[in-house]
């Protein structure tokens, strides 16, 4: 419930009456629902929680008696009821098309909380949420490093991708936190290159962009690579450097479009500007993307307990690519690497 009143109190100062959240992610954030369906209703006069008969038994351990629940039969009607009430309702940016567009004909106003309030409030962390993203990056780190000594020359990026995703599901993680990318050969020139049934040879750098989930997300990037190719090493040390130039501008007061020129003042001095081609980074936290963002648009200014990435790369088109990323804590003077449990950047197979 503190997040709640804590919410109240910024739609208060906002001048929201009212505000029907729609968001999975922002609705486990204020309540605890950890269930794939459910609408929350958040006003000063009461909290309604509405879900359907599959969820009946799970709020009864995760809903706060404090929170009225409802289960509905159809969450058209309930919704279009809740907005005829109500005469003028703010839904979240989030709430869906088809949602809004019922609700429209149903009330006196339809608004838009063009702020996103929830976002801001999740933009920041606390000490537990922290924590329980630093659990999922011990996690995924061990299963990274015990799926090492499991990959093999001669096996598809599929295949590399299952092994990691099964380390980490053993270890208790719920879910990956996004499709895993393994990018291999001139596949690791992709940003997004997501494994395929490439077979990965001696001599290839593979990207291997993966984390996992226990409510909370992890996002890492290493890079697998045998070291045949100085080439491959040298423009992993610019990466780096350019990872460690952003990094050293991060602490509160910092402005996150400065933390992205930071890293790609770097790699332009290098000579490789132009093949750095997206932001560097972003808000991780329940959701893998979540504000603020590391690029040029992005003018927030960090405070502590913002979690981000730091992913600066290199991709050279139809040869190879490199990305390296961790993430970080914005600390009270500058940043604490979540990423520690992998304390190199480019690594080597066991190979037998």
């Amino acid at each position: 419930m503190k997040r709640i009143e804590r919410l109240l109190g910024l739609m208060k100062q906002s001048g929201v009456n009212n505000l029907l959240l729609t968001d999975p992610a922002d609705i486990f954030y204020l309540s605890g629902f950890t269930g794939s369906t459910a609408y929350l209703f958040a006003s000063s006069e009461k909290t309604v929680f509405f879900t359907d008969g599959r969820y009946a038994e799970q709020i009864k351990t995760e809903i706060s008696r404090d929170i009225k629940t409802v289960i509905v039969k159809t969450y058209g009607t309930s919704l279009c009821e809740l907005a005829k009430q109500a005469g003028q309702l703010t839904v979240s940016p989030k709430c869906p098309l088809n949602l809004y567009c019922m609700m429209e004909d149903s009330a006196e106003e339809l608004l838009i909380d063009s702020k996103d309030l929830v976002s801001l409030m999740r933009s920041v962390k606390d000490k537990e949420e922290i924590e329980l993203i630093s659990h999922s990056f011990r996690v995924a780190g061990e299963a990274f490093k015990e799926s090492l000594g499991q990959w093999r020359y001669g096996m598809t990026e599929t295949e590399w991708a299952a092994v990691l995703e099964y380390n980490m599901r053993k270890r208790g993680a719920k879910d990956r936190s996004f499709e895993t990318i393994i990018a291999s050969g001139e596949r690791s020139a992709l940003p997004h290159g997501n494994a395929d049934m490439r077979v990965i040879s001696a001599g290839d750098p593979v990207t291997v962009d993966y984390g996992c989930k226990f409510h909370y997300c992890s996002d890492i990037t290493r890079v697998v690579y045998d070291g045949s190719d100085p080439f491959v090493l040298e423009i992993a040390d610019i990466v780096r450097g350019a990872m460690d130039a952003a990094k050293a501008v991060i602490r509160p007061g910092a402005v996150c479009s400065d933390v992205d020129k930071a890293a790609r003042d770097f790699i332009e001095k290098k000579g490789y500007g132009v093949f750095f081609n997206h932001g560097l980074g972003h808000g991780v936290g329940i959701d893998v993307h979540e504000a603020p963002s590391f690029n040029f648009r992005d003018e927030t200014v960090l405070v502590q307990g913002m979690v981000l990435t730091v992913e600066p790369g290199i991709y050279l088109p139809g040869r190879f690519g490199v990305r390296l990323e961790d993430t970080v804590a914005v600390s009270e003077n500058s940043c604490v690497n979540l990423t520690a449990v992998l304390e190199d950047y480019v690594y080597k197979i066991h190979q037998r």
